[in-house]
């Protein structure tokens, strides 16, 4: 129980990128009620993950601790990003 504070955030991690990978690879089709759920998932979940990650105190393995940090920043990143650069340069 002391690495759920850990665990739950490289969950969520885990889970947004591969329901942001599959919505990519498989796209779904217009007014379909998952079309634009990784988007609510990226805004939702990987703040908290971040916070629940970077206040956990009773962690017995850091690196999992880095990993959930580091790839909650990442997606939020590239939403972040993918907003952007699509306006910028796509002109979408």
């Amino acid at each position: 129980m002391k690495n759920l504070g850990v665990i739950l955030p490289l969950l969520f991690f885990m889970l947004t990128g591969l329901f942001t990978v599959y919505s990519f690879v498989f796209p779904f089709e217009a007014g379909e009620k998952l079309q634009g759920v990784w988007f609510g998932m990226i805004i939702i979940l990987c703040p908290l993950g971040l916070l629940m990650a970077i206040t956990n105190r009773d962690n017995t393995q850091p690196k999992l601790k880095k990993v959930a940090i580091g790839g909650n920043v990442a997606l939020m990143l590239f939403l972040f990003l993918y907003m952007t650069l699509g306006v910028i340069v796509l002109g979408v």
